[in-house]
């Protein structure tokens, strides 16, 4: 029987010095799935008289979009929060403008190469049993074949799991959380061609962070803030000897509180839906992202 070929492919990545700029790949990382496509926008002429067929097809421009999936682990590469906020260093938090990525995927059954590659939203998520993942959804430049850059890369780590995870919700720690999600999108620009066939450019808009997580209903503090109204702070850490990884919005608002009530032998779960805010943009930022790499 066949190997998956999800189960053999890795990922390259490089954060390039301007828009579609390429160069040489410098990290390597697996990945869980990925939905990259280049489509084209061809045109065809109905306005030629006396044929019942569509005439012409010439090439308008073509685009790059699709996600990435990949689980995080103490040594994944820093490309990824330096691309997708802005900073070069930890504590990586919103700055503009934003790099683009050359990204590799290596299927080891064919190997394609997208560049100016802009992270439009990415999710972190993780829940009880299972490990920490990140969702990137990309809006790209190009896309070409090309050769296997390391055929013999072996991930070295396990990504993080939702056990090692600690949570703290207002500053006050809680062990309840059974699982979490944080997006932030930067609303890209996805129609700037002018003239050209490819992107001139994909500038990050306004930054808007949402997430939500759920826990049992084992006292009522976060309910009570929701009916007030309360400003909170929401703050995941995962670490592992002496690497480690953390997610902080440092003012939330709690949007929906649902509690649905199931059979008689289950537990009560919340989900808490919010959005991250600042009050002054000049010395606040509405999420920050701690991470060591290898």
């Amino acid at each position: 029987m066949a190997v998956s070929v999800g189960f053999q492919g890795h990922l390259g990545l490089r954060k390039e010095s301007s828009l579609a700029s390429g160069g040489a790949i410098d990290n390597w990382q697996p990945f869980t799935s990925e939905s990259l496509e280049l489509s084209y926008n061809n045109v065809y002429s109905d306005k030629v008289q006396a044929t019942p067929e569509q005439v012409g097809g010439q090439r308008g421009n073509e685009v790059v979009t699709g996600n990435i999936t990949f689980p995080l682990s103490p040594q994944n590469p820093a490309q990824w929060w330096t691309c997708g906020l802005g900073q070069d260093t930890s504590p990586y938090y919103v700055e503009r403008p934003l790099k683009s990525l050359m990204l590799q995927i290596d299927k080891e059954a064919g190997c394609i190469q997208a560049s100016g590659c802009m992270i439009n939203t990415m999710t972190f998520s993780s829940s009880q049993g299972g490990e920490l993942a990140c969702s990137a959804d990309i809006e790209g430049v190009g896309m070409a074949s090309c050769t296997v850059g390391v055929p013999s890369f072996t991930a070295t780590d396990a990504p993080y799991l939702h056990q090692e995870a600690s949570f703290r919700l207002n500053g006050t720690a809680d062990t309840s959380v059974t699982a979490f999600s944080v997006a932030l999108a930067n609303n890209v620009g996805t129609d700037l061609f002018g003239t050209n066939r490819v992107r001139l450019d994909i500038p990050a808009g306004k930054l808007v962070v949402t997430g939500s997580f759920t826990k049992l209903f084992d006292d009522v503090t976060e309910r009570d803030a929701f009916l007030a109204s309360s400003v909170r702070s929401f703050q995941v850490d995962f670490a592992r000897n002496t690497k480690s990884f953390t997610i902080y919005c440092p003012k939330i608002r709690y949007n929906t509180r649902p509690a649905n009530i199931g059979g008689q032998s289950e537990f009560i779960m919340e989900t808490f839906n919010f959005t991250a805010f600042v009050d002054d943009p000049a010395t606040e930022k509405s999420i920050r992202i701690s991470g060591d790499t290898a």
